[in-house]
């Protein structure tokens, strides 16, 4: 698997999410198990101590000698008897309420010394233990509140609650140690930890799987896309991608099989223009070259010759100068010079250069306008040539009216309307109408048209076309200014 390929970086991406959230999840968890178990601790070693003193306050007045307690190792006395059943019953009550821990005590006198159980075979804490908390006991700031105290000793874990009784009773008890070793309570943690730790990595393992199987779909479609790709750079346009992917590449393949529909409609277009093209060049260059050989060899009369190569030589001129204008209108470098101007003097000064024409061809040309003025933002030179080519197109088919119309359909644009009485656009035609050297019967090269409709949506204007009742009418939309420049 090679480490830039997008298949390594999600299985590295998600290894490196797994292992946060093992390490995140193990220390929460045993931050927050360490946190519930010391409290549940603290909260049993609390209740054992209750249940102590209770029983001490309860049962210590009565059997319990007056102090100096006497020394454990012959209990002859009857108050030695009395201190006996007075252990017997302390650790009755403490073993009661036991659940998780193994809980023992040390009893300290006023004196803050120890108090040595008479009960034979009683568990007795080390003396490392007993000193400990001894040592303890003598640092609280306040001995006479209760207190919980954490200490170590050879390397395990104790807890403690200190409850003071020297306020308490009169027979000499000074505190009461309840204590608990954390011994088997880190044993359950770690158990706990290394169950959790094995979830995790198998939840881990899982989701790697998982994901390197998720990754692989994904990079099927992309190998599928870049072979489509690779077709398409083979100027293979016409197949489309059928290739089932997730919903965030869909937009991404319906725009490639967009392009690539665009990219053969625009091979077609090409092959053809330059089929046109030469076609258009070859026939007035056909003609001048046999009117020319006519002169040579003395078989055409010299003078009509010349008139002739003179007027496809024009011909050619006006093909050639058509195709440059049109490149430069396409090319991202052409220059509009935007301002704003009037619309209604631009549209009568586009009348009046196709009216010697118009009269020529016995075609008549109306004008209806309103009577407010309208600005637009335009390049005037060139909004009046896209104009001028549409009525030159309309005066070759018109029997005899060309009717011009324009008004405000909006607040903010304008609608120019061009029409003539003649045949009207064939009907196979009319999808192709804009197309570049695509000709009707009487058109000149193919190119007007194409002209003006890529000037007027230069212009964030469109131009349509359809067939009338006689006749073919050609619409215009173009953006008002709504504050106009005076």
């Amino acid at each position: 698997m090679k480490r830039n390929s997008i298949k390594w970086k999600f299985i590295q991406n998600f290894m490196i999410i797994a292992i946060i959230q093992i390490v995140l999840t193990t220390v929460i968890f045993n931050i927050t198990i360490r946190f519930y178990m010391e409290k549940d601790i603290r909260n049993q070693l609390y209740a054992i101590a209750s249940h102590t003193e209770e029983t001490i306050l309860h049962t210590g007045p009565d059997l319990l000698p007056p102090p100096p307690f006497p020394k454990p190792e012959a209990p002859n006395s009857e108050d030695d008897n009395d201190l006996l059943k007075f252990y017997f019953m302390l650790d009755h009550s403490l073993r009661e309420p036991l659940s998780l821990l193994n809980a023992d005590y040390i009893l300290l006198d006023s004196n803050k010394q120890k108090i040595s159980s008479p009960v034979e075979n009683s568990f007795k804490p080390s003396e490392d233990v007993s000193n400990k908390i001894t040592d303890e006991v003598k640092t609280l700031e306040n001995p006479n509140y209760e207190n919980y105290i954490n200490f170590t000793v050879e390397g395990k874990n104790y807890t403690a609650i200190i409850k003071p009784f020297s306020m308490k009773n009169p027979f000499g008890l000074g505190w009461i140690v309840i204590y608990s070793s954390l011994e088997k309570v880190n044993q359950l943690l770690w158990g706990l930890q290394i169950i959790l730790f094995l979830i995790l990595l198998l939840s881990a393992l899982f989701i790697t799987l998982f994901s390197s199987r998720t990754v692989k779909k994904i990079s099927v479609s992309f190998t599928s896309l870049n072979q489509h790709i690779k077709a398409i750079s083979a100027r293979n346009f016409g197949e489309k991608i059928q290739v089932p992917v997730y919903e965030e590449f869909q937009e991404f393949i319906n725009n490639i099989n967009t392009m690539s529909e665009k990219l053969d409609v625009y091979d077609k277009a090409q092959k053809t223009f330059l089929q046109n093209a030469s076609h258009e060049f070859r026939t007035p260059l056909m003609s001048i070259q046999s009117y020319a050989e006519g002169i040579q060899h003395k078989v055409i009369d010299s003078d009509t010759a010349a008139d002739i190569i003179l007027h496809e030589s024009k011909r050619m001129t006006h093909l050639v100068e058509d195709l440059l204008y049109l490149s430069r209108l396409d090319s991202i470098e052409e220059a509009y010079s935007l301002s704003t101007i009037t619309f209604n003097p631009l549209m009568v000064d586009c009348i009046k250069q196709m009216q010697g024409i118009a009269n020529k061809n016995n075609i008549n040309i109306t004008l209806e306008a309103p009577a407010e003025k309208i600005n637009i933002l335009a390049d005037e030179e060139k909004l009046s040539r896209a104009i001028t080519n549409i009525l030159g197109n309309c005066i070759r088919y018109a029997y005899r009216t060309i009717a011009v119309k324009y008004q405000r359909i909006s607040e903010n644009e304008l609608e120019i309307s061009i029409s003539d009485d003649g045949p009207g656009i064939a009907t196979k035609s009319l999808p192709n109408i804009f197309d570049r050297f695509y000709k009707g019967k009487k058109g000149n090269f193919g190119l007007g048209l194409a002209i003006s409709k890529n000037i007027i949506e230069k212009h964030d204007g469109k131009i349509t076309a359809e067939n009338l009742n006689p006749g073919a009418l050609f619409r215009i939309i173009l953006p008002i200014i709504k504050d106009p420049v005076s």
